[in-house]
């Protein structure tokens, strides 16, 4: 395991501060409002899109910051399965719309490696 100074300070930085914001407005709702954040986040529809791709793309930066591939290469394939299960869900709405998200995520992915 190799960590590069830069690579630390950004992944701080892209990771520390959107916590931190989660955190501080987590902390501020009323208790209904927290049982409606807790119920969405445990959703099956949240976990399989937003979800998966967030702890993809947080298993592929860490995998990148500490060189290990395996690690990025299961937070690609995480990311692949959200950006199918979303392209599904928005085809049904939406077809122009839904070629959209695989090429973002493709762009992001592009990047990660």
């Amino acid at each position: 395991m190799n960590i590069d100074t830069d690579s630390l300070v950004s992944f701080l930085i892209a990771w520390g501060i959107p916590a931190f914001m989660i955190v501080q407005t987590y902390l501020k709702m009323d208790t209904d409002d927290r049982n409606s954040a807790k119920k969405d986040f445990k959703s099956p529809y949240f976990i399989f899109t937003i979800g998966s791709l967030v702890i993809g793309y947080f298993f592929a930066s860490l995998g990148n910051l500490l060189s290990l591939t395996i690690i990025n290469l299961l937070g690609i394939s995480l990311m692949i399965i959200g950006g199918i299960k979303i392209t599904v869900d928005r085809w049904k709405r939406d077809k122009m719309k839904s070629i959209l998200t695989p090429v973002l995520i493709a762009v992001a992915i592009f990047f990660l490696i």
